[in-house]
C-alpha cells in the first residue's frame, strides 16, 4: 500500500429515496491518523463512515480504500475494527469477556465453535495480553452483562484489535455513558490513540468535548457535506459551531487540552 491512503473519497454522494445524506464529500484518510468525525444528529456521520469501510456503497463519486477501488471487501474486513453503539446489545450477556474479544479474531458476534471456524488456546492467550496491555486485565473473567459501558467499549475496541488491524472505527463510543464513566473512558482511549503504533482510529460524535488531544485532525459535516476538515484546533471556532449546531457560541474554553463549548442558551435563532 505504502504511502497511498487508507482511504479515499472523491466527490461522493450518497442518496437514500429521495433524500441526500451525503452531497460531494471528498475526505482522505492516511495510515496513523487519528480523527474526529463530528456534527449533529443526522448530519451524515455514520453514513460516512459506512461507506469508507464499505458497508455502503456511493451512488456517485468514487471510494479507494487501501490505495485501490476494492471490489472484494474481505481484505477490507480483516483490516478495520469497526464499534459502533448496536454492537454491545448482540453481544451475549453471559459471554466472558476474555471470549468476547477472542470473537473478533473470527468475526463472530458470540464466540461459537462451528465447523473451521473454532477459536484455538494461542487465540486466548493473545486475549489475555490484549486486555492486559490496555490495564483491562481484570474484566478477562467477567460476564459482558455486568460490566459497565466504559467496560463494555473497552472489551470491544480489544476486540477489534485481535485481527491487528490499520484502522479502528468508534461510532458514537460515549452514547448513554453518564459523565463519571464518560470522563475515564475518554482519558483511556487517549491514552491508547497517543500510545497506538501505526493504527488509524476514527471517533465520531457530536460532542466537541469528546475529542482528546490525540485525536489531532477533525472533520465536520453539516446537511451531508463537509463544512470543514483540518487540524482540529483549526477546524473547531466558535463561528462554525454555531453555524453548524445553530446555537450561538460564546467561547471555547480550553481544560485539560481539550475544547469546551459554553454555549449561549438565549439565542433567539434556537427552535426546538
Amino acid at each position: 500500500m505504502g504511502d497511498s491512503p487508507l482511504i479515499e473519497l472523491e466527490h461522493v454522494s450518497y442518496v437514500q429515496g429521495r433524500t441526500d445524506i451525503l452531497r460531494d464529500v471528498t475526505w482522505r484518510l492516511q495510515p496513523g491518523q487519528h480523527w474526529a468525525v463530528i456534527g449533529p444528529n443526522g448530519s451524515g456521520k455514520t453514513t460516512l463512515l459506512r461507506l469508507a469501510c464499505g458497508y455502503l456503497w456511493p451512488t456517485a463519486g468514487a471510494v479507494r480504500r487501501l490505495g485501490e477501488e476494492l471490489i472484494d471487501l474481505s481484505r477490507l474486513r480483516r483490516s478495520v475494527g469497526w464499534v459502533t453503539a448496536d454492537l454491545a446489545p448482540q453481544i451475549p450477556p453471559q459471554e466472558p469477556a476474555i471470549a468476547t474479544v477472542v470473537s473478533g479474531k473470527l468475526a463472530m458476534v458470540g464466540l461459537r465453535w462451528l465447523g473451521g471456524a473454532r477459536p484455538e488456546r494461542a487465540d486466548f492467550a493473545a486475549a489475555r495480553r490484549l486486555l492486559e496491555s490496555i490495564n483491562c486485565g481484570g474484566l478477562i473473567d467477567k460476564p459482558f452483562g455486568v460490566l459497565s459501558q466504559g467496560e463494555r467499549q473497552q472489551v470491544l475496541i480489544a476486540r477489534a484489535r485481535m485481527v491487528d488491524p490499520l484502522l479502528i472505527v468508534l461510532d458514537e463510543p460515549c452514547a448513554g455513558m453518564d459523565p463519571g464513566v464518560r470522563e475515564r473512558f475518554l482519558a483511556w482511549l487517549n491514552k491508547l490513540a497517543a500510545a497506538e503504533d501505526g493504527c488509524a482510529i476514527v471517533l465520531a460524535t457530536h460532542h466537541l468535548e469528546e475529542i482528546m488531544p490525540a485525536f489531532e485532525q477533525a472533520l465536520v459535516l453539516q446537511n451531508g457535506r463537509i463544512a470543514a476538515a483540518g487540524p482540529t484546533r483549526q477546524v473547531i471556532t466558535p463561528r462554525l459551531m454555531a453555524e453548524v449546531y445553530g446555537l450561538a457560541v460564546d467561547r471555547l474554553e480550553e481544560s485539560g487540552s481539550r475544547l469546551w463549548p459554553i454555549w449561549h442558551a438565549d439565542d433567539r435563532r434556537l427552535a426546538i
